[in-house]
């Protein structure tokens, strides 16, 4: 178990492009090194070494064989793109028993997550079974993999290979990939920082953590931004652990309290914040179907 730490004088801007290069060929010894010869994270080490996170930690860290490219996992983006998902399931009467079933066994954490946040118990549960089936579906990529090889495509050389292995069934442009490829690895760097900053905090292996192939985490499915905000001690056994129940119910009702809700709000601002959650009016819809069901 690693315990990262960031340097206390922050972001050091003085490093030219050249130098940062000079530093990941150093860095990167022991990282991982791809078939083709490419050194895919010794620039990214780099990177959040000039950002302040302790670089022989991080050495150590990229140096394990699990910390790998995820080529197949960035993928998933391309080939699923135009994929939506079946939301009607969360609606037949298996998955209401089941939510209904949770409700009961988590009945403490519901009250003390209402009685903090305001929050209606069936909203948190219906986000959780959308989200994880409830907490049974964990995600099974791991989140530093997932996280590092987005935000290592920020180097032209990664994202030539990238780009060669998905050409023949994207259904992007080049010019759209590289689009989508910077947008994405600027977004996947701040994710990375902070999902190292989270592990270092509670003290949590950031090798170990296993979520969707977006970098999401936890039966809330939260980004490592999210979590450095949002995320709660549920249980008040002073850990923050999204794949505990408490903390994940505490956690989503903070989320939607911090967007906006508030006990009694109609259903036309509840929709608003809930799409704050997941911005698709789908997702929305059926977030409040369960409920409904849930309280009926």
């Amino acid at each position: 178990m690693m315990n990262f730490k960031v340097r206390k004088y922050g972001i050091r801007r003085c490093y030219t492009a050249c130098a940062l290069l000079t530093l990941g060929v150093i860095a990167c010894q022991g990282s991982a090194w791809g078939k083709e010869g490419v050194d895919y994270f010794g620039r990214l080490e780099a990177r959040l070494v000039a950002d302040g996170f302790d670089a022989e930690q991080l050495r150590k860290l990229y140096a394990r064989p699990e910390v790998t490219f995820e080529t197949q996992g960035l993928s998933l983006f391309f080939r699923h793109r135009e994929a939506t998902l079946d939301y009607d399931q969360f609606c037949a009467p298996d998955s209401i028993g089941k939510a209904r079933l949770y409700l009961a066994q988590n009945e403490p954490a519901f009250s003390r997550a209402e009685g903090t946040y305001g929050v209606d118990r069936e909203v948190i549960t219906a986000i959780l079974l959308v989200e994880s089936r409830l907490g049974t579906v964990k995600g099974r990529r791991s989140v530093l993999n997932v996280l590092s090889s987005m935000a290592a495509l920020a180097e032209s050389d990664i994202q030539e290979m990238l780009w060669s292995q998905i050409a023949d069934f994207s259904t992007l442009s080049r010019a759209d990939y590289n689009k989508w490829v910077q947008r994405r690895s600027d977004w996947a760097y701040r994710e990375l920082k902070a999902f190292i900053t989270y592990a270092g905090r509670e003290q949590i292996d950031p090798a170990a953590v296993n979520g969707s192939y977006a970098g999401a985490l936890g039966y809330a499915q939260f980004m490592p931004t999210s979590v450095l905000a949002y995320a709660r001690d549920g249980n008040a056994d002073g850990k923050i652990d999204l794949f505990d129940h408490p903390d994940a119910i505490a956690s989503i009702a903070n989320y939607l309290k911090a967007a906006g809700w508030h006990p009694k709000i109609d259903r036309e601002k509840a929709s608003r914040v809930i799409f704050q959650y997941n911005r698709s009016e789908y997702y929305v819809s059926t977030i409040l179907k369960v409920a409904d069901l849930l309280k009926g």
